[in-house]
């Protein structure tokens, strides 16, 4: 009979040691979540969530479950979508999730390939309540503010419509859901494009008349200065006047009625000197009033002799 040698045991002992450990613990890393089933069975208490080794019955008595219960990222895949105004656009959305409810998402999806078709699902139907609901104006816009506020809405709407019910079927909480891509096919790009040259016009014609209505209101102002600018001229003209006139007065009082034709002649020659100051060349009118005296002057030449 051979003998076993003391190596040997050592080893087989390990082995033994390994596979019941193996068979008898399990581990929960620090980001997932554990669901022990005991013969096909779990409820909360089976729920593992504080990370660390657990003890547990071998298999097939009980089973564990475990699930990663960080963020995922799900795409969904670009399908076309009617607007309210009957434009059609290619939306493709993404959501950002995770497992919140382990227990019901073990009993109704267990898998998380399951979980994102149904999730799939969802999206694409609220996707088509709400973009149905919309315009494609809130998509394609000359505003970039409100095209972002249009967005906000969109997104928030879709994400209220599809989070609660996931949430109470299949213990998964959505956090986002957002539009990756979103496209038009050829026959909508050319009526966006014709509405964007529409829009373009209107808003040119917009400032046109915008401008015309500055410059009629500056054209306004202009004219009402320029009233006030004659109006102070005129008054102002007319207070020298009535100086000069006044002036005239005194003076001629102070003249003696046989003395005021010869007075004024001379102030018709201070004139004359006055304007043939300078070389000028002079056009004479015999029937201007300024030329009476050489014309018609006032003491005739015999008077003068005697």
């Amino acid at each position: 009979m051979n003998r076993v040698s003391i190596s040997t045991l050592i080893i087989g002992g390990l082995v033994v040691c390994i596979l019941l450990t193996y068979a008898f613990t399990y581990q929960v890393a620090f980001h997932e979540v554990a669901i022990k089933v005991r013969l096909g069975r779990a409820d909360q208490d089976s729920v593992m969530r504080t990370p660390g080794l657990k003890f547990r019955l071998p298999w097939p008595v009980e089973a564990i479950q475990t699930y990663d219960i960080r963020l995922r990222t799900m795409d969904t895949p670009e399908t076309e979508v009617k607007t309210f105004d009957g434009k059609n656009v290619i939306i493709g959305a993404y959501a950002i999730w995770q497992i919140e409810n382990p227990l019901q998402f073990f009993k109704r999806v267990r898998t998380v390939a399951e979980a994102e078709r149904q999730m799939r699902s969802r999206i694409g139907q609220v996707q088509a309540a709400v973009i149905g609901q919309s315009n494609l104006s809130d998509f394609v816009n000359l505003d970039a503010a409100q095209v972002d506020a249009n967005f906000d809405r969109i997104l928030t709407t879709m994400r209220d419509g599809v989070a609660p019910k996931l949430l109470e079927d299949y213990g998964v909480a959505v956090q986002e859901i957002g539009i990756r891509r979103i496209s038009l096919p050829k026959e909508t790009t050319q009526q966006v494009f014709a509405s964007m040259t529409q829009e373009r016009n209107k808003q040119a014609t917009t400032y046109r008349e915008e401008g015309k209505a500055e410059a009629a209101a500056i054209v306004a102002r202009a004219a009402q200065e320029a009233n006030q600018i004659l109006s102070f001229a005129e008054r102002k003209a007319e207070e020298i006047r009535s100086a000069g006139t006044q002036a005239a007065t005194r003076i001629y009082a102070r003249i003696q009625d046989e003395d005021r034709e010869f007075f004024e002649w001379l102030r018709w020659l201070d004139a004359l000197r006055a304007a043939l100051s300078q070389q000028t060349t002079i056009f004479l009118d015999e029937k201007s009033p300024f030329f009476a005296p050489f014309v018609n002057p006032p003491v005739s030449y015999e008077s003068a002799g005697q």
